[in-house]
């Protein structure tokens, strides 16, 4: 813990560390809330004379630069007047705000704000407006100064630059919105003529600009329909397999999609229905084993199932499962096994003459008898389709599952006991097992017929 919060401390960033980076604001943000944070019974001496040195050197940064900025780079000084509004933010009504009184009975919020919007003021009348993006230029300055005082007639000026604004910038669009309709430009056509009607709606309606958008949206609607159509009538012209037919409808269909808003389309609705019809693969499904689980996975949008009359289909397709269990009975092994086993001390004198006792071991025989009992199970699954299209597929699932006893006879060590490893589990549990395993390998097939039928 003590690692992690020593850790934490070290990346912790400092009021100094963002003054030298020339983020004075925010060295200042660091600086009060640490401050604050430790509360006015800890603000001391030492922390007074820095908050008033670093106060006093932004605050001569940003004089300074006024100083040096041209009275015409509107867009610099009011950057700093900014900057100088957010630092009196931060240091007025603060337990600390008199340490820093040469700095906050200087600058007055009310004052400050009233010589931004000043700066916005001359900001704007020094564009020439002479299309529609000067005056929005224009009222986008007068509104922010407005946002702060309500200088002189800036309110005035504001609305009668954004009248202009949208005045200008109504007929643009709707002389653009004429160039583009005459070039059979129909969609930027419409979206000149709306962006006429949106940016005028304030005023009310811009002449006829509602009606001639929404004319050159059904022209652009009605020919993305007639390119649709005629791919169609290409493509059938082709057509001969199923997936091409289904490809007609989807043409069809579009034709329908981009004219929906006005109607129909000739008779793309009809000859869509018609192609996706003939486009339709009929399968009969001949067993009830797996049934809804092969359904489900056969399930797509050019499949058709047929129930009651299997010669109507296209297609007919069986799956057909067969289990055989196997009580394989108990095999029996005998071994005689060896283990080295405590004997005697031997006494044994090395060469300095000492003399020490040394184990010895012997070979124990004893008996292991081992018992096994075991079972299997084998799940077939075949796969079958006929008519337009063959398919065929089989495979098995085996499971096997085995109990091993050991026994033990004869002069058996003491360690060791009589165990039993595996279960012998019962021809439901291995075929539930083997059902599981038959679904997943099952699906990979079905996936492929799948894919083979979207090809006919």
């Amino acid at each position: 813990m003590l690692f992690i919060f020593l850790l934490t401390a070290c990346h912790v960033r400092t009021a100094e560390q963002a003054y030298k980076e020339g983020k004075y604001l925010e060295s200042i943000s660091l600086l009060t809330r640490s401050i604050e944070e430790k509360g006015e019974a800890k603000f001391d001496k030492d922390k007074a004379e820095k908050l008033i040195t670093m106060v006093s050197n932004i605050m001569a940064h940003y004089e300074t630069n006024l100083a040096n900025t041209p009275s015409n780079d509107y867009k610099n000084r009011i950057d700093i007047y900014q900057c100088l509004l957010k630092m009196k933010m931060m240091l007025r009504d603060r337990f600390y705000s008199q340490t820093v009184s040469f700095f906050n009975d200087k600058y007055d919020i009310t004052k400050l704000e009233q010589t931004i919007a000043k700066q916005y003021y001359d900001y704007g009348n020094s564009i020439a407006g002479k299309d529609s993006q000067s005056y929005q230029q224009k009222a986008e300055l007068y509104q922010k100064g407005l946002e702060l005082y309500n200088y002189k007639n800036i309110e005035a000026l504001y609305k009668n630059a954004n009248t202009k604004y949208m005045h200008l910038a109504a007929k643009e669009y709707y002389d653009q919105g004429k160039i583009l309709e005459k070039q059979g430009d129909y969609k930027a056509a419409s979206d000149a003529f709306n962006n006429a009607s949106a940016v005028y709606k304030p005023l009310g309606k811009y002449k006829d600009s509602d009606k001639l958008s929404i004319d050159n949206d059904r022209k652009y609607s009605q020919q993305q329909a007639e390119i649709a159509y005629d791919q169609a009538q290409q493509l059938a012209k082709t057509a001969i397999h199923r997936y091409q037919f289904r490809e007609v409808a989807q043409y069809y269909a579009s034709a329908v999609s981009a004219y929906r808003q006005y109607g129909y389309f000739r008779d793309a609705t009809s000859q869509a229905e018609k192609y996706k019809k003939k486009g339709k693969i009929k399968i009969y499904y001949n067993s009830s084993e797996l049934k809804s689980y092969v359904l489900d996975i056969l399930s797509k949008d050019f499949i058709e199932f047929i129930i009651y009359e299997p010669s109507q289909a296209d297609v007919t397709i069986r799956v057909k499962t067969n289990v055989e269990f196997s009580d394989l009975g108990q095999s029996v092994n005998n071994e005689t096994k060896t283990e080295k086993v405590f004997d005697k001390y031997v006494e044994i004198t090395d060469e300095n003459g000492n003399k020490n006792q040394i184990k010895t071991y012997k070979d124990q025989p004893f008996n292991l008898q081992t018992v096994t009992h075991s079972n299997k199970l084998t799940l077939t699954t075949e796969i079958e389709a006929h008519g337009i299209y063959s398919y065929s597929k089989s495979f098995n699932i085996v499971k096997t599952s085995a109990k091993h006893d050991y026994i033990y006879s004869g002069n058996v060590p003491a360690n060791l006991r009589n165990y039993s490893e595996g279960t012998l589990q019962s021809k439901d549990s291995l075929l539930q097992a083997a059902k599981e395993q038959q679904l997943t390998e099952l699906k990979v097939y079905l996936e492929d017929m799948v894919r083979d039928l979207s090809y006919l």
